[in-house]
């Protein structure tokens, strides 16, 4: 019987479960050097109210990076790494109200690779209900 029931569930996972489908227009790929910012600005289409995830990177290993970030005015530091798993952050931008889990907006970075002394960073924003615009700013060079 638990066979059967360990069979059901398996299948129940794999038909449902799935990659999150990312809207193109809302990814953008970073390339960083040391202490440079990155912008991504969020406008809630609902109340037009319009906010800014800032993050840059200060220091890296061979394998791990430290980046900080602030969003609503409040600082996180997070190391990331090269290594799978541990090369994704998870920023929720808006809460799921009305229908959960699908209702919600998150924003994730991911640290793709390193070279030349640049950091390449990856911003992906999950938005299947369309309930924000995104606008991305790369840092200005002299």
């Amino acid at each position: 019987m638990s066979k059967i029931l360990c069979i059901f569930l398996s299948f129940f996972v794999f038909a449902f479960g799935g990659a999150p489908n990312f809207d193109p227009s809302q990814s953008h790929t970073f390339e960083l050097k040391k202490d440079e910012w990155a912008r991504v600005f969020i406008t809630e289409k609902a109340t037009q109210e319009r906010e800014v995830f800032d993050f840059r990177w200060t220091l890296f290993d061979s394998t791990n990076i430290t980046v900080q970030s602030f969003f609503r005015r409040y600082p996180r530091q997070m190391t990331m790494s090269l290594r799978h798993g541990q090369d994704t952050y998870m920023q929720r931008i808006l809460p799921d109200f009305t229908m959960p889990p699908g209702d919600s907006v998150k924003l994730y970075l991911s640290f793709v690779k390193f070279e030349n002394r640049t950091a390449h960073f990856l911003v992906n924003i999950l938005d299947e209900s369309k309930r924000i615009d995104v606008e991305f700013a790369d840092p200005q060079r002299n």
